[in-house]
């Protein structure tokens, strides 16, 4: 990669896709890792030397066919709403920025075709505007990309009814290989699978077919507990019954209500934050008068997706409130036993008292699963990897978000089967080069 590239480059580009002045590299060549203060340590200074902004597919060959040519990095970008830098570039080249593949193509009887670039938050407005929603989607899906959710996300709001990416959201994908010319590779069924959460380091998404679901009128609660595990036993009874259609159960033990001001959620009480069928609205409040909790905030089924909803504290925006209002804090990702759940977190508050509980309840190959995203103050890269050798030792899986690093970050598919995709569809290895460690003894 020689330093004239970016001479050339005018050449082949149309000027009104490159971006070069510092400000919008700085911009365009980050995320969210600022969640980490081990990430913000470890990716200060990272930037792209060009960023290119395709406006359709043909652009989007030309940049791929020009940075195979030129032996030039490429690090792929969607709206920057992910936490573990895996838009940030670790050896500069171009960012290529998909704002502007945006477009939704298709919207049929239970699916809908878009570009990568289209924003969630978009495509389920279209697909609500036809009676149908989004599978699952993440709690910063206002400003999210389909790209960017499939390329680094893995469930959010949806997946306790739905599942994560991996349980049939995805029906198909086109994707582009970097070479000169690009080949167009279409994938579907278990093919897709490896394709997903791997940071655009094993191929591009140029567009995506995804599943859609009957349209359900959400209404929204907040209930709240003087015990915590009162609040917990409601969130796993709602979360279990069947019965009921749920869209989001995520439950948060005090202090973390305190950090979601325009609730205003009384003081010293835990929360169960849900989105509920209204139809269900009877048997959900019954539960929680049962685990001895109270009906804080309701919000009717006609406000669903107009103004500030409960979702905007759930997954890691619960995380961006705590860190508002203490810089300091930070999170892990977890995932616990449902049988041995209560005495995990009382296993890992007694070591780790600054441990704060917050859960999100979902659904994995069709079994319910409780995530854990625990809020903590920092105090040291060395106490974080304590916590998380704690975890792992008491049956708590970890996927750890203080790495960019695919594999560290633990969820990923089959390493050996990404390196088998990586080399044939990225041969000069620069998509999102480092992100995709080599195994022990595996030759790049």
């Amino acid at each position: 990669m020689g330093n004239d590239w970016r001479t050339r480059i005018r050449q082949e580009i149309d000027e009104a896709c490159l971006l070069w002045d510092e400000t919008s590299r700085a911009k365009l060549s980050t995320d969210y890792h600022h969640f980490s203060p081990v990430l913000v340590k470890e990716l200060q200074g990272k930037m792209a030397e060009c960023i290119v902004s395709p406006r359709n597919e043909k652009e989007l060959e030309t940049i791929l066919a020009f940075a195979a040519e030129e032996k030039v990095p490429v690090t792929v970008r969607g709206n920057g709403t992910g936490n573990y830098g895996q838009c940030v570039p670790l050896t500069g080249g171009i960012v290529v920025h998909f704002a502007r593949m945006n477009r939704i193509a298709e919207i049929g009887d239970g699916y809908m075709i878009a570009e990568p670039g289209a924003r969630m938050g978009r495509m389920e407005q279209a697909a609500r505007a036809k009676g149908q929603e989004m599978l699952a989607m993440p709690s910063t899906y206002q400003s999210a990309t389909i790209g960017g959710f499939l390329n680094g996300g893995f469930g959010g709001i949806g997946s306790i009814r739905w599942g994560t990416i991996w349980d049939g959201m995805v029906q198909s994908m086109k994707l582009k290989t970097i070479e000169s010319p690009p080949a167009t590779l279409y994938t579907t069924g278990n093919d897709m699978l490896p394709y997903l959460h791997t940071y655009g380091t094993v191929g591009i998404l140029a567009e995506v077919r995804v599943k859609l679901a009957p349209r359900v009128e959400w209404m929204q609660l907040a209930a709240t507990f003087a015990r915590w595990q009162d609040a917990v036993r409601f969130a796993q009874d709602v979360a279990a019954d069947d019965a009921v259609g749920k869209r989001l159960v995520s439950a948060h033990e005090w202090p973390i209500p305190r950090y979601f001001q325009p609730l205003r959620l009384p003081e010293g009480r835990s929360a169960v934050l849900l989105e509920i069928d209204e139809r269900h609205e009877a048997a959900v409040r019954s539960k929680c008068a049962e685990w001895n909790g109270s009906i804080e905030l309701t919000v009717p089924a006609e406000k669903y997706h107009k103004g500030t909803g409960v979702s905007d504290f759930s997954w890691n925006h619960t995380t961006l409130w705590a860190r508002k209002a203490d810089p300091d804090m930070t999170y892990l990702q977890t995932t616990y036993s449902w049988d041995k759940l209560f005495e995990q977190m009382a296993a890992l508050k007694a070591e780790f008292p600054e441990y704060i509980n917050h859960l999100e309840f979902n659904r994995s190959a069709g079994q319910l699963r409780i995530a854990g995203l625990p809020l903590m103050r920092f105090e040291s890269a060395d106490r974080l990897n304590r916590i998380i050798d704690r975890c792992r030792e008491l049956g708590v899986a970890v996927s750890n978000p203080h790495t960019w690093d695919l594999e560290d970050g633990g969820r990923s598919y089959e390493h050996h089967k990404l390196w088998e995709l990586k080399r044939r569809n990225d041969p000069h290895l620069l998509l999102n080069p480092m992100k995709l460690r080599p195994a022990a003894g595996q030759a790049r």
